[in-house]
């Protein structure tokens, strides 16, 4: 089976929240769904991008000075004098993957921190009231979820931090504590160490995670529309949808949504 274009995902993904608004569309006619569109698109070739330059470039290069050193030192005079192991040829690329982890939790941290306003901008449209609330205080006062905290609640994104800070305040010794159980097993004497193949297949959780992190902005923004006066909100709503029963039981199913995709409440 052929796999799906990311981006027909992301966009068909964009199509189907948007369609919950009446009259909105994802086109050049309107130009908040157009700016979301041209964003969406360029954050997901820019994670796109970043892989690339690892996989395709940064570790390429870094496999091939391995093999240039290796040439060099059997051809040399005094190779005698050096005695280098395997693994100590390949640190150069395992610092090379680390560091893409560093940059990779980076370019994450951008993401929320770009998309949030965009979100905040696209609800705001929507409340004719002047009351709507942002996004990020939203989820802290009416969950009791702090955004900032949820790093750790969902697999790869508290592995690409984990190895980031192991990398930024530990020379890339696995040694940040609490450590995850499935690093318990490294030795505490040896750098980390990850081949490229898992480098990439966490680069595309990662990307995967980017989207849901999308999706349930727009399930806080809708739980948040929803709550409104049913009087103030009803003519936003496609047809089928203008009873406040409908409204009310949207809501309360969008909650149950979202306190299952951030797992147990994180504490403020």
């Amino acid at each position: 089976m052929k796999k799906q274009n990311s981006i027909d995902l992301i966009v068909e993904n964009l199509l189907k929240e948007f369609s919950k608004i009446k009259d909105f569309e994802l086109t050049q006619n309107d130009p908040m769904g157009n700016k979301f569109f041209n964003f969406v698109v360029r954050l997901v070739s820019e994670f796109r991008a970043y892989q690339n330059l690892f996989i395709q470039y940064y570790l390429p290069a870094s496999r091939n000075s391995i093999n240039e050193t290796k040439r060099e030192i059997k051809h040399s005079k005094y190779k005698d004098f050096f005695h280098i192991t395997e693994e100590e040829f390949k640190e150069n690329y395992y610092e090379t993957i680390r560091l893409g982890y560093v940059g990779a939790y980076h370019k994450y941290e951008g993401y929320i921190k770009r998309l949030l306003p965009l979100m905040d901008e696209f609800f705001k449209d929507l409340d004719f009231e002047n009351e709507f609330i942002p996004l990020e205080n939203y989820l802290k006062n009416e969950f009791g979820i702090v955004l900032k905290k949820t790093v750790n609640n969902f697999h790869i994104t508290k592995k690409i931090n984990w190895i980031s800070n192991c990398v930024k305040h530990y020379d890339g010794f696995p040694i940040k504590e609490p450590i995850p159980k499935e690093f318990e097993y490294l030795s505490k004497e040896k750098k980390i160490q990850i081949e490229s193949k898992e480098f990439k297949s966490d680069m595309e959780s990662l990307i995967t995670h980017n989207n849901l992190m999308l999706s349930t902005f727009f399930l806080i923004g809708f739980h948040q529309f929803f709550g409104y006066e049913f009087s103030s909100i009803k003519d936003q709503l496609k047809p089928e949808n203008q009873e406040e029963v409908k409204a009310i039981k949207m809501q309360k199913d969008l909650k149950f949504v979202i306190e299952g995709m951030f797992g147990n409440k994180v504490s403020t």
